[in-house]
This record gives C-alpha cells, sequence and structure tokens, in this order.
C-alpha cells in the first residue's frame, strides 16, 4: 500500500491551527453549495427532509419561513459567512509564521510597500547628524533612496577603527543604515550601542564593529554595506561617497592650514578654504549612477565645510550634480556652528555651496521660519551657536527658489530639524 506524501501527516500535527479553519471552509461550503441548488431548484425541489429526526426541525422552521427559498437564501448567507471568517483566519494562521506578531499588518504593510516603491528616486547627500534626520522622514515616501555620505571623519569610534584597520569610518554610514531601517526597534538599538568604559571596545558602538568585521570578512566596504543592508532591511541604498581613504584639511584665516575633520572646528580661526588629500579620489561610480538618474536630489542638513562641502570635492560628484535632469535643493542649517559657520547667514551658506558646486545649479532652498525656545537658544549662545538668519531677499537674488515651512523638532532638547516635517516640505515642493 502506497505511503501518504509526509506533508499529510504534518497537516494533522496538533498546533498548527489551521485545520480547523479548513474543516469550517468546506463545511460552509458545502452548506452556501447546498442553500446554492436549492435556490436553482436542484436540491430540494418538491422535497422534503426524509431523515426523521429533522422533519420536527423542518416544521419549526416552516413557522418562520414561508417558502423554502427563505431557507436556501439563509443558507447561502450563512456559508458565505463561513467561508468568510474561515478563509481570514486561515489567512492569519499562514502569514503568522512569516511576521510573528504583524499579520494583521500585512496587507497595509504591503500597500504602504508598493506606493514607496513608486515613490520617486531621491539623493541625499551629506553626513553626520543632519543627513539621517532628512532620511528617516524620506523613508516613508519612497524606498527609491541613496545616500551619499562623506568619508572624511577621523574621530572617535570611526577614526580609530580606520587607523587601526584601513577601512572607511563606519559612524556616518552606519547612522544613515538606521536611519532608513525596516528592521525591529531592538535591531536598531543594538547598531547605535555604544560600548562603555576604557578598555579595548570603549567608546566603539556595535554598529562600527559589525561593519569593520563584516569588511574584513568580504573584503570590501561596500560588501559590508550591502550586507548590513539586508540585516536591517533598509528602505534604500547607502554609499559612499569614494572608496578611498581621504583626509579634510581647512586653510583658516591666520594662515594655517589644519589636517583633519576632528580639528577643523577647534582651530580658533575662521575657514577660507577646505580641500581633500589625496585631492582627486576616485568617486563611487554606484553614487554617480544614481545622481544622472535621480529625480530629486538634495544637500544638507548638516555641517557646512564638513558634511556637506567634501562630497562637493570628490571629481566627477560636482559634474554629476550639474548635468542630472533633478531638482536640487539646499537644506539650510538652522543654528551656525562654533568653529565652523561663525556668523554665516542662509545667503551665505548657498554661496559657499555655490563656490564648488556652480552658480545656479540649486534650484530651492529649504527655510526653518520657525523661532525656537529662548530657553533653547541660550543653551546655544553658552556655546558660541546662534540662529541662522534666512535674509530671505538675498536668496531670491542668487536665483533660489524658497521653500518656507516650520521645521523644528518639539521632542528634543536640541535645535534640529523634524524628520517627518522636512520630509514633506521637501516632497510637496518636488513631486506634488
Amino acid at each position: 500500500m502506497a505511503r501518504l506524501p509526509r506533508f499529510l501527516f504534518q497537516f494533522f500535527y496538533p498546533g498548527i491551527k489551521l485545520k480547523r479553519w479548513l474543516f469550517l471552509l468546506l463545511f460552509s461550503a458545502f452548506v452556501f453549495a447546498s442553500g446554492t441548488g436549492g435556490l436553482l431548484g436542484r436540491t430540494f425541489a418538491n422535497q422534503s427532509f426524509r431523515v426523521e429526526p429533522l422533519v420536527k426541525v423542518e416544521k419549526k422552521v416552516r413557522k418562520y419561513f414561508k417558502s423554502r427559498r427563505n431557507i436556501d437564501l439563509w443558507l447561502m448567507a450563512l456559508g458565505g459567512i463561513g467561508m468568510f471568517f474561515a478563509v481570514r483566519r486561515g489567512y492569519y494562521a499562514i502569514l503568522a509564521v512569516y511576521f510573528p506578531n504583524r499579520e494583521k499588518q500585512v496587507l497595509r504593510l504591503a500597500y504602504e510597500r508598493a506606493r514607496r516603491k513608486r515613490g520617486p528616486k531621491v539623493v541625499a547627500i551629506g553626513g553626520g547628524t543632519g543627513l539621517p534626520t532628512l532620511l528617516t522622514g524620506l523613508k516613508e515616501y519612497s524606498e527609491n533612496l541613496t545616500a551619499v555620505v562623506t568619508v572624511a571623519d577621523d574621530g572617535g569610534s570611526s577614526g580609530r577603527l580606520r587607523r587601526q584597520f584601513g577601512i572607511l569610518p563606519p559612524g556616518d554610514m552606519r547612522n544613515c543604515l538606521v536611519a532608513l531601517a525596516d528592521a525591529e526597534p531592538l535591531m536598531s538599538k543594538l547598531f547605535q550601542h555604544r560600548f562603555s568604559g576604557r578598555g579595548g571596545l570603549g567608546g566603539h558602538t556595535f554598529g562600527n564593529l559589525f561593519l569593520t568585521a563584516l569588511a574584513e570578512v568580504s573584503g570590501d566596504f561596500s560588501k559590508a554595506l550591502a550586507e548590513s543592508s539586508r540585516v536591517l532591511a533598509v528602505r534604500g541604498r547607502v554609499l559612499p561617497v569614494t572608496d578611498e581613504l581621504v583626509m579634510l584639511a581647512a586653510k583658516l584665516a591666520n594662515g594655517r592650514t589644519v589636517r583633519g575633520e576632528s580639528h577643523i572646528r577647534k582651530a580658533g580661526s575662521p575657514i577660507t578654504e577646505v580641500h581633500l588629500i589625496p585631492a582627486k579620489p576616485r568617486a563611487n561610480a554606484e553614487a554617480l549612477r544614481a545622481i544622472a538618474k535621480a529625480d530629486i536630489i538634495v544637500l544638507g542638513p548638516g555641517s557646512l565645510y564638513t558634511s556637506i562641502v567634501p562630497n562637493l570635492l570628490v571629481p566627477g560628484v560636482r559634474d554629476a550634480i550639474a548635468s542630472a535632469r533633478a531638482v536640487k535643493l539646499y537644506i539650510s542649517n538652522i543654528m551656525t556652528e562654533p568653529g565652523e559657520t561663525d556668523g554665516l547667514t542662509a545667503p551665505d551658506h548657498l554661496e559657499r555651496v555655490n563656490a564648488h558646486l556652480g552658480a545656479g545649479h540649486v534650484d530651492a532652498v529649504v527655510l526653518n521660519v520657525e523661532d525656537p525656545p529662548p530657553e533653547k537658544l541660550e543653551r546655544y549662545r553658552k556655546e558660541n551657536a546662534f540662529l541662522v538668519e534666512n535674509r530671505e531677499e538675498r536668496l531670491k537674488s542668487m536665483g533660489a527658489a524658497l521653500i518656507r515651512a516650520r521645521l523644528l523638532a518639539a521632542d528634543t532638547i536640541y535645535i534640529r530639524h523634524d524628520s517627518a516635517r522636512l520630509a514633506r516640505a521637501i516632497i510637496r515642493y518636488a513631486v506634488i
């Protein structure tokens, strides 16, 4: 005797919560078919129930129904409801295997993902803490996102790993990965966990160490980013602006030249010029292709000389942005940065961007028009940081359109952009 396939035996294992709904589906389908057949005159026409126990039931039922047609309609209704309920619960039982605790959200999630897949192609260029803020908001509108990240960081955990292992500084790219992640909150929290203490791990984040290990295993930092993107279910891509190790250097108003991003802000003199060492690193080819295909290109928010301009110094990036047909936006910072942009207004920021990108390429400037609370301003004033003046008339004279919006984040002690408001302002201007 032929043995039944193994999966049929497995189907009858207890606890899988599928058998009950299959049996309900079959029974409901029989009830529905009986009602349909009776309504069409093929099943119970001109007949009476011949099973003796059901005769009494039939007599009682006839007290409430004047014709068998009504009985058939009720059978169809009950069968239909039973089939719907059985299919629905069986569907959730199957989804629970693949999406634990999220089975009832799958349809909504599927719709939202389909909508985001049709979203605009956005390339966000920058680094530091500003770029992740922007990406967090934009990922709700599109999955066609590319973050092009500066690689000049030489301080903190990133700088230590860069010097010890000869890899690209992972910190800014880790922050962007987490910002674009669709993984469980615990996984994102794990990637951002910073080890305490003064030992070898002290000051390092788990995400930086993870990227470093992957880079050593794969032999390629870009492959490490791609693998990390899969782990975190990233909506989009994170790319270094160049795969080469570079150092940022700044010429100061007092004639000195300072090397290393981490030392520039501490120099104590205004910056007149920044450049890369080596001067002509090779641009990431994937980043250049993303820029060429983009619908929207966004510069900032972020530190002018240490997050935005270093990307424009990589040969090929400036030309790719200039020749792209995308809408090009610059997000003005809300506060000045001590030792870097002291006294600069929004037009001054744009002027320095234009000096590296070329005048006339920025289509619009995103401006915050909301006043921060006085107590926050006072806290920043003690650190010699002040509100960036918008000077809107001068911005208009420079040929840039203005995107004015209330952009302050309310749930932080810092004066920063709100990711949702910032993304909404950009999408409304560039898409809607």
